[in-house]
């Protein structure tokens, strides 16, 4: 018999008409985290901070405590048939677990589904179809708050997210309403806060003085009060007015630490540093593009520069590969790889590069998080990934200058610089044998970061090897 799993108000799951025993609240909360991610390994970090939060003095406790969690849930979701225990069901993947379960078994993901299918459906200008889908998804929810009773941060996040997504929603669907002609009652109900998207879908129709009689006894400084005085001016500006329930973002359960591992045998570029981190201090645009020749250093020095930056970027640092050649990645799939660190689920990220860049910008909304993008080509593919946040910033490594921001200049190494390079991957004491030929070893490679260290390489792999045998012509 299948699973099935409700979100859209208490947290259940069935087994066909049998309901299941989730007694405990953590095991809700571990269970919360693994059906977002259904069919996909979950890190067992990823799991600890979404259920239990990022207490690092409790991290033992928690992650002693999972295996256990994981026990009883799996029991509890094992058939008949599982010989396994539920290993069917939940499976542990080296330092990961995966909820085996159909994702049209989760009454969250075929809501946000048919919310994005009824979208689609108004822009096809298909709104009997899309009213059908607005209803269909609005009647999966039995109570009104999602996740009722689950506690850990994950949960928390996802309340907000679901109940913003009804919101938005119910104010569609009551603007399909007008559009199509159906009846729409004349109160909206005994709730107060129901009265704003009722009066704001009649006002977008055109039906102004029947939203204004739904307001008509709004408390002073309340949101109703607020649409009313909009709707009687003579030209209200509707179209970016959302229900104040809808409009906070959504706070990602985890912040997203995506920066590649600091470079061990990072030499110099003291000035280099300090200038990146003056000018992202600063006022104006806070990104800054590296530029300089191949071989020079600018992603190991952009790499060292965010890890260094980073404790001023509490809320995360994002980083991508750009390609760095020809026309490069697809700022699209770029955007879609950072809201979904961000936060949001496979089913809600949008398809366009338009909306993408609106729910990224909304998601970095009051946090201060740094990105890092490695390899641009052009002005064109760097723009919408560039946060506007103004607690936020990007490091951008490049060919050549892009305009705006400010310009870092990566040069050759000095010898000073070069020789340390060579010292902390050889040893001193090898150079101090020879300091005549490792001068000369780091002259020959012009004093450039990849060179320097593809000759190092050669000889920390040959220990017998003097210093000097790299130039010689017959084994340079």
């Amino acid at each position: 018999m299948e699973l099935h799993f409700s979100t859209l108000g208490s947290l259940r799951a069935r087994r066909g008409d049998r309901e299941l025993r989730l007694n405990r609240a953590r095991d809700r909360a571990v269970l919360a985290v693994l059906l977002v991610h259904a069919g996909r390994p979950v890190p067992v970090a990823e799991i600890i901070d979404g259920a239990w939060g990022e207490e690092v003095d409790e991290a033992p406790n928690r992650a002693r405590g999972l295996p256990a969690t994981m026990y009883r849930l799996r029991n509890t979701l094992a058939g008949a048939d599982d010989t396994a225990g539920g290993g069917k069901v939940l499976r542990h993947v080296g330092k990961a677990y995966r909820l085996e379960v159909d994702p049209a078994d989760i009454d969250r993901t075929v809501f946000l589904a048919e919310l994005a299918a009824a979208t689609a459906a108004r822009r096809n200008r298909q709104p009997e179809r899309a009213h059908a889908l607005l209803t269909a998804a609005l009647g999966r929810w039995s109570a009104p708050v999602a996740l009722d009773g689950v506690p850990g941060p994950f949960a928390e996040h996802d309340r907000r997210m679901l109940a913003g997504r009804r919101d938005e929603a119910r104010l569609a669907r009551l603007e399909l309403d007008v559009e199509l002609g159906l009846a729409l009652a004349a109160q909206p109900g005994p709730d107060p806060a129901a009265a704003v998207p009722h009066a704001l879908a009649l006002a977008r129709a055109g039906r102004t003085e029947q939203a204004l009689a739904l307001l008509a006894d709004s408390a002073p400084g309340s949101e109703a009060a607020a649409l009313a005085a909009r709707l009687r001016d003579r030209a209200p500006d509707l179209a970016s007015w959302t229900p104040w329930a809808s409009r906070t973002a959504p706070r990602p359960v985890r912040r997203p630490f995506q920066l590649p591992p600091d470079i061990a045998d990072f030499t110099g570029r003291a000035a280099l540093l300090t200038e990146l981190a003056t000018a992202l201090a600063g006022p104006g645009p806070r990104w800054v593009t590296i530029t300089g020749p191949p071989g020079y250093g600018k992603s190991a020095l952009a790499v060292h520069a965010a890890h260094r930056l980073s404790p001023g970027y509490p809320d995360g640092q994002l980083h991508a590969g750009l390609g760095g050649k020809a026309a490069g990645t697809d700022p699209a799939t770029v955007l879609a790889g950072f809201v979904r660190a961000l936060g949001v689920e496979e089913q809600a990220v949008p398809p366009g590069l338009v909306d993408l860049r609106a729910l990224y910008l909304r998601l970095l909304a009051g946090r201060r998080v740094l990105v890092l993008l490695d390899g641009a080509v052009s002005a064109e593919q760097v723009r919408p990934l560039l946060p506007a946040e103004p607690g936020c910033a990007a490091l951008v490594t490049t060919g050549r200058p892009l305009p705006g921001g400010h310009t870092v200049t990566v040069g050759r190494m000095t010898p000073d610089e070069g020789i340390a390079l060579l010292s902390r991957a050889l040893g001193s004491r090898r150079l101090a044998r020879e300091p005549g030929a490792a001068r000369a070893l780091a002259a020959a490679c012009d004093h450039q970061p990849r060179a320097l260290r593809l000759a190092a390489s050669r000889l920390v792999v040959r220990p017998a090897w003097p210093v000097s045998a790299l130039l010689s012509p017959a084994r340079a």
